[in-house]
């Protein structure tokens, strides 16, 4: 009989620890993400490659990106299937903005920079970037890019954030 007791008294513990109301992950906070990229330096010389993926708005729902600025930029390829906007681009420009078309509570996004000319010349200067990254118009976090010397392999920036 004490066993049983014994028993009971553990599994009522057990239960009493299983049973808790707290969720076990976060709540899901969605907001409008915005990506601004400000470019410093011979930008005419470089290939830019941007890609933003993975916007997800609920458990499972996929959520456009728009380019916004420049205005007549178009994605170089999409990829609905993996909810993907990838971008490679040598036209000239300073600023680069991508907004995602709904709130979304998560995404991640690559950017690297390619030199596509010539020695350069005396002008020359390396490419930098500084990378906003916006949630209902507040800044979340920065990111600074700077270019590999010419000659080198580019470097990646990927990032996953999730509001």
């Amino acid at each position: 009989m004490r066993r049983l007791k014994t028993l009971f008294f553990y599994t009522f513990i057990f239960l009493a620890i299983s049973c808790n109301n707290e969720p076990d992950e976060a709540p899901l906070i969605e907001k409008t993400a915005r990506i601004e990229i400000a470019f410093e330096g011979s930008v005419e010389q470089y290939l830019i490659n941007f890609g933003v993926h993975s916007l997800y708005q609920g458990q499972s729902g996929f959520v456009s990106a728009t380019i916004i600025q420049p205005e007549d930029l178009e994605w170089t390829q999409v990829i609905d299937q993996a909810n993907t906007f990838n971008l490679s681009t040598s036209t000239t420009f300073s600023e680069l903005v991508i907004e995602s078309e709904a709130p979304v509570h998560t995404f991640g996004f690559n950017f690297n920079v390619v030199h596509t000319g010539d020695v350069p010349d005396k002008d020359f200067e390396e490419l930098s970037a500084t990378i906003k990254v916006f949630g209902d118009n507040s800044e979340v976090q920065t990111y600074q890019y700077s270019a590999r010397p010419v000659g080198e392999v580019s470097e990646v920036l990927s990032e996953v954030v999730r509001f």
